[in-house]
């Protein structure tokens, strides 16, 4: 099974990821990456911290960059709001005469 590596570039600055994750293919990888996007998104929101200029670099066994998830990525699918069915605010309870976002 391949070998993915997830490298987080904010602006000019590149954090490697020495230790990878074995994955079946790209897309899977893309998945991973856009969970652990989720999880610093997050964590950026919650501390006050830039949302601009963070992306995160899936490179092959070869060091090849093959492909990048940005933050955009994460938030956006299709020009929409990403829904996600782990999301904790879908089971949160609404407010008589409000309605949910559409998923």
């Amino acid at each position: 099974m391949p070998r993915y590596f997830f490298h987080v570039r904010e602006g000019a600055e590149l954090s490697r990821d020495e230790e990878g994750q074995e994955l079946p293919h790209t897309e899977a990888a893309r998945a991973e990456a856009i969970n652990s996007g989720r999880e610093m998104l997050g964590e950026r929101l919650l501390h006050g911290g830039s949302l601009a200029h963070c992306q995160i670099e899936i490179a092959d066994e070869t060091g090849r960059v093959v492909d990048v998830v940005s933050g955009n990525d994460v938030l956006m699918r299709r020009g929409a709001l990403r829904s996600y069915p782990d999301d904790v605010t879908q089971s949160a309870p609404v407010a008589k005469g409000q309605n949910r976002p559409p998923r």
